[in-house]
């Protein structure tokens, strides 16, 4: 405070009030004495300075100057205080003696020699001292005579006993550097202060400031946008046409391809089939040859093959397949083609039509990459890597530019939506959305950001989600923003229990395959009785064994050969009279180590859980059959063993049992038979390359039904030649009512599964949040569907999987009877809660889902309590 605005604010003083006088003439020696002070502390804190400059760059030395430089910070800050404080109290006590009317009016010059005083711009964290009004009244009743002969302690300022209180905190609290730092994490930093006076080039820890960045960037939120329907541009999503010779296949063979090509498993209507050759999805010679030459990819992976017919087709989709199982290509092809049916980009657009969102930068540059090899030389399609820890002037030069594909991280693509007031990118033309390695992206925490990415795309876009996983989270995620997906999962590493030891040999000849039928059986004769090593006594095992045949003739004869040999066998095939199958089967089940003998009609759910060992004879035809066959060892927590005995021109059952087999597996066998597998499955693989072979074969369905079926369409096709279109469609219509034969038609035809009768209804809750119920009636279903809606498995089941929470209510009430009065427990019934509507109807999809699972599981167990 200079010498002038300090006459100033005394001007208005009355000289007859001595005692003001006297206390302002104390106060202006202080303020004499504290300047001198302060000079004398400015020429020592520049000599450190000079000081500090000149000793060694040490870790340790640049502490302690930093502890100087933040104490001197510290005393000078008290004195500009203190000198506030002062002149505040100096304006007060000027104003008392004024008229009670008059108004003290701020001169120009007063107001800036005020301003240019207050050198420090951030509020002060100590507390501002106002002196007692009281004891200032007394001090002006006092005469000077008293004043004169009262002691020193009389005389203190209460403002210097406040002032040295602080100093004595403040001088406590700087001989720690731990509670420096914590001073310095305070809401109004101070080292900034010191920085801007002293220019000083190191600042606090960046901790500080890393913590204010992350403030600013949660505060970074994307709003949610609607679009008017005729703002939108229309674009085109299927560009998928199915070649005849997939279309030509039945169900049961494109079963068999699904599971020939890795266990294909999938969830959902309308899949179109999956493709075995890249010529069967249509692509351009130049793709072609880029992807099969360059590339090497001679045919398609499992994903790939279904996952891209069904992007084509205009679905959304959920892809689950491990990691490098080539899930990149199988939604860049869709994706590129889909842009290139678009409108290109004018000057003013900035795009991007395809964003592609990975959780990390390592994946989203080799994304990038991929997406560079198929653009090579396509001046239509600009991409754009967009990630966090790369230069962001960069990438905002390249998107002005415009760019039809953005592949990017979460929060980068966030940062780019919000510059510029939202003006930089714009979502409106975003057409397709990839989501890829989804369930990483959900480990990491990014479905806060991905909903608002989610929020501000088209409705009617295109989406697919590529994960290793599919959690339960994850699913609720696919809910909101899929619309009607198909569910693809590839899950080649199951195919067989793993609880099987799959075996095989290979042979030249049928004589060389039953002498060593032959071995195995006599080997396992001699092991039948074991020797307990603690007792020493003879262990009774009941191992028994399965041999499978490929027809009935095969099955007589082999019967009669190995009785021969002395083995007792017990034979069943469709040719045999039902009762001499029930006995046989009968003693098969008694007998201990017996041996059965039978075709294909028992691959299927037979459950005797002492067999031990399964011989298939004649190799599998099929996926499916060798699935089946084999399963009929291991059964519940027991293990088994599955040998084949192979022929050396049975390649089709080679490329299926080379499919099934696990690498552990392979390692039991000796390198040569190995190799002659290999190059067997090899041979039928290139005949399926080229067309010249098929996976599965013959009439695709069950002996005389598919005939019968065959018939009827070749009569409904001559009458309507003939013109007689009544009948033909009378025998398209019961041809079509025995589609489904074999035992879902049996199940189907015995007990029929109702749809669930539920209503949805909005509840408000006190506390304002809206929550939803649904009551689904479950007390007029039959018994076998109540029973399986309401065991306790299935109600754990749903609430598992939807967090919803489901009870049972009511009570039962038979056939004819219902509640008397209102105060009678309603008819039973399950009550679904949630505070989400979709929670709800997922949760009614899995109980029918269930309920009809369960009722065709007992209904198939009945049929077979029966057939023998």
């Amino acid at each position: 405070m200079s010498p002038g605005s300090l006459d100033s604010a005394m001007k208005p003083v009355s000289a007859n009030d001595k005692m003001s006088a006297e206390i302002l003439q104390e106060r202006q020696q202080r303020l004499a004495k504290w300047k001198q002070k302060k000079a004398q502390f400015d020429k020592e804190k520049k000599d450190q300075s000079v000081e500090q400059i000149t000793n060694n760059d040490s870790s340790e030395d640049k502490a302690a100057a930093r502890r100087q430089k933040l104490e001197a910070w510290k005393r000078k800050k008290r004195e500009r205080d203190h000198e506030r404080l002062k002149e505040k109290a100096s304006s007060e006590e000027s104003k008392k003696p004024a008229e009670p009317n008059a108004k003290r009016r701020k001169s120009k010059k007063d107001k800036i020699a005020f301003d240019l005083s207050d050198e420090e711009t951030a509020s002060s964290s100590v507390e501002l001292y106002r002196p007692n009004q009281d004891s200032l009244n007394d001090r002006r009743t006092q005469s000077s005579e008293e004043k004169a002969s009262s002691n020193n302690a009389d005389l203190a300022d209460p403002l210097d006993e406040y002032m040295q209180r602080i100093a004595s905190l403040s001088a406590a609290e700087s001989s720690s550097r731990h509670m420096a730092d914590e001073f310095l994490e305070d809401k109004d930093d101070p080292l900034e202060t010191i920085g801007e006076e002293n220019d000083l080039e190191e600042q606090d820890d960046d901790g500080v400031r890393y913590t204010r960045i992350a403030k600013l960037k949660s505060k970074k939120k994307v709003k949610e946008v609607e679009f008017a329907r005729e703002d939108l541009e229309p674009f085109r999503k299927n560009f998928y046409r199915q070649s005849e010779e997939l279309t030509s296949m039945s169900e049961s063979e494109a079963q068999e391809l699904r599971m020939a090509l890795g266990n294909i498993k999938i969830k959902g209507s309308g899949c179109p089939l999956p493709v075995a050759r890249w010529s069967q999805l249509g692509l351009t010679s130049d793709v072609m040859n880029f992807i099969m030459r360059d590339l090497k990819y001679e045919l398609p992976t499992p994903i790939q093959a279904q996952a891209i017919p069904a992007i084509m087709s205009g679905r959304d989709v959920i892809g689950i397949s491990k990691t490098g199982s080539g899930k990149t290509i199988s939604y860049l092809l869709p994706l590129l083609r889909q842009i290139k049916a678009q409108r290109p980009l004018s000057a003013d657009e900035t795009g991007p039509l395809g964003l592609i969102l990975a959780p990390t930068r390592e994946l989203a540059q080799q994304i990038y990459e991929e997406v560079l090899l198929f653009t090579k030389g396509d001046e239509a399609i600009n991409a754009v890597c967009c990630t966090g820890g790369s230069e962001l002037k960069q990438q905002i030069n390249s998107l002005k530019r415009g760019a039809e594909v953005v592949v990017a991280t979460p929060g980068r693509f966030i940062d780019l939506l919000t510059l510029n007031m939202g003006r930089l990118l714009t979502t409106k033309r975003i057409t397709f959305v990839v989501l890829d390695e989804a369930d990483r992206l959900f480990d990491l925490g990014f479905e806060p950001q991905i909903t608002q990415i989610m929020g501000t795309v088209r409705r009617d876009k295109q989406c697919v989600l590529f994960s290793a996983t599919f959690p339960n989270k994850l699913k609720n995620f696919a809910m909101r923003v899929l619309n009607s997906p198909i569910s693809i999962t590839i899950n080649s590493q199951n195919l067989v229990n793993e609880n099987v030891t799959q075996r095989f040999q290979i042979f030249a000849s049928d004589d060389e395959k039953y002498q060593a039928l032959v071995r195995i059986l006599d080997e396992r004769m001699k092991n039948e009785a074991k020797l307990d090593p603690s007792s020493g006594v003879e262990e009774q095992t009941d191992d028994k064994a399965i041999i499978f045949v490929s027809s009935q003739q095969i099955c007589d004869f082999l019967g009669r050969k190995l009785e021969n040999e002395g083995h007792i066998i017990q034979s069943i095939h469709a040719g045999k009279p039902y009762q001499q199958r029930i006995n046989n089967l009968q003693k098969f089940k008694t007998m201990r180590n017996s041996i059965l003998l039978c075709t294909e009609v028992l691959s299927r759910g037979l459950n005797v859980p002492e067999v031990s060992l399964v011989i298939i004879y004649n190799a599998a035809k099929t996926f499916a059959q060798y699935v089946h066959t084999t399963g009929r060892t291991a059964r519940g927590t027991h293990s088994g063993d599955a040998i084949t005995l192979l022929l050396n021109n049975e390649i089709s059952s080679a490329f299926i049992l080379r499919k099934a087999l696990r690498e552990q597996e392979l390692l039991l066998h000796d390198s040569s038979s190995v190799q002659e597998l290999q190059r067997m499955s090899e041979k039928f693989e290139m005949g399926i390359k080229s067309g010249k072979y098929k996976v599965s074969q013959g009439f695709g369905g069950k002996g005389l039904d598919s005939l019968d079926l065959k018939r009827k369409s070749k009569e409904s096709e001559e009458r309507q030649r003939y013109g007689d279109e009544e009948d033909a469609n009378e025998i398209q219509r019961k041809s079509a009512n025995t589609t489904d034969g074999g035992r879902s038609g049996e199940v189907d035809s015995l007990i029929q599964v109702p749809k669930l009768q539920y209503s949805i209804s909005q509840i408000s809750n006190p506390d304002g949040v809206i929550s939803f119920a649904a009551e689904v009636n479950v007390n007029d279903l039959p018994q076998l569907v109540r029973w399986e809606a309401t065991k306790n498995d299935t109600l754990m089941f749903i609430k598992h999987e939807t967090g919803c929470s489901i009870t049972n209510k009511g009570k039962f009430y038979p056939e004819g009877k219902a509640p008397r009065s209102e105060t009678d427990e309603p008819k039973l019934y399950l009550l679904i809660e949630s505070a989400q509507e979709k929670d709800i109807r997922l949760s009614i999809e899995l109980l029918e889902g269930k309920v009809k699972e369960g009722v065709r599981k007992a209904g198939i167990q009945s049929i077979k309590d029966t057939k023998y």
